[in-house]
């Protein structure tokens, strides 16, 4: 089928990059703060991609051995859930709940699990987040989201090695 001219999506050159748009960018440090939070409480990360698929704009597949300090399960876990929407913030100045809707879905699972009462419920989720921003406002863990961060808008996908890597970068 031939489309009218105007209509074509331009010709990108072979081996030319585009530059990445605002909801890559964010995808990016969404997924960069999964996965360096996780490596910062000792779990490991596998790969991570901002490779958009029908469900999500990217993902973070985390490994099931857990290296360094014994963490509480439960804080580990939603610390990790948060620290998506936490990083992305951080550069669009702006919290996307729609966005990190699996992801707060899950912590809210996890949280009525804990907790039975909506107060009390709502107070574990603000102390869970403030600690996730406190741990991401540490200089060394954000210099390592940058890193992943820009890495993946590069790549488009990193192993759990590459990010273990610019992570112990990030934090010598």
């Amino acid at each position: 089928m031939n489309l009218p001219a105007d209509s074509r999506e331009p010709i990108q050159p072979a081996g030319q990059a585009t530059e990445p748009t605002a909801e890559d960018i964010a995808t990016a440090y969404h997924e960069a703060g999964h996965a360096v939070v996780a490596l910062a409480l000792g779990r490991a990360v596998e790969k991570l991609s901002i490779v958009r698929n029908s469900l999500r704009l990217g993902a973070v597949n985390f490994g099931s051995r857990r290296t360094g300090r014994r963490q509480d399960y439960f804080e580990t876990e939603a610390m990790i859930l948060l620290a998506g929407i936490v990083s992305e913030s951080r550069v669009t100045g702006k919290l996307n709940w729609s966005g990190a809707g699996q992801d707060m879905l899950q912590l809210e699972r996890m949280i009525s699990m804990r907790v039975d009462k909506e107060k009390a419920a709502e107070r574990l989720q603000r102390r869970l987040f403030d600690k996730t921003e406190h741990l991401l406002s540490q200089s060394e863990i954000w210099a390592a989201v940058e890193k992943i961060a820009q890495n993946l808008l590069q790549h488009r996908s990193l192993s759990g090695r590459a990010a273990r890597h610019l992570f112990d970068e990030a934090n010598k």
